[in-house]
């Protein structure tokens, strides 16, 4: 018995995380007291694995829609790893500041509390995960608009 709503299905994108496509995303929603809705965490096991993806749905306002809330979806492939803690106090799964995304050695982080470097920018992929509740590290990834919430 399945008592969790399936994540809705796209109703836009997927869009490629390149600097053009976060570019989009940044200017598309408003993540200030956006929350993370539902995080995925896909990884094969046995002979030939395919390596682990993590989807994250995120509940975010829409800039040009009088802040409309809408579900965005961050889909990241082949993620090498990442950090989900929530026992620092703050709501679990509050964003106060857009997602950060960084690379450093071919690889993406996405910082779910970038609020932390203030204007600064991390000089390193080890900077990023210090200190930060939210955090993963991946090859690449896409984001899509999702259809609106049944439940």
């Amino acid at each position: 018995m399945d008592l969790i709503a399936p994540v809705p299905s796209r109703r836009l994108g997927p869009y490629a995380l390149t600097d053009d496509g976060i570019a989009a995303l940044l200017a598309r929603y408003e993540f200030h007291d956006s929350g993370i809705r539902r995080v995925i965490v896909d990884q094969d096991f046995g002979w030939k694995p395919r390596g682990r993806a993590v989807r994250l749905v995120i509940d975010a306002r829409v800039v040009d829609e009088a802040l409309r809330w809408e579900p965005v979806c961050l889909d990241l492939v082949d993620v090498k790893r990442f950090r989900i803690d929530e026992s620092q106090g703050a709501p679990a799964g509050v964003l106060y500041d857009p997602p950060r995304f960084t690379r450093f050695n071919g690889l993406m982080q996405v910082d779910l509390c970038a609020e932390r470097f203030g204007r600064l920018r991390p000089t390193s992929g080890e900077e990023v995960f210090e200190g930060s509740e939210w955090v993963f590290e991946a090859v690449g990834g896409t984001w899509s608009v999702l259809e609106s919430w049944s439940v």
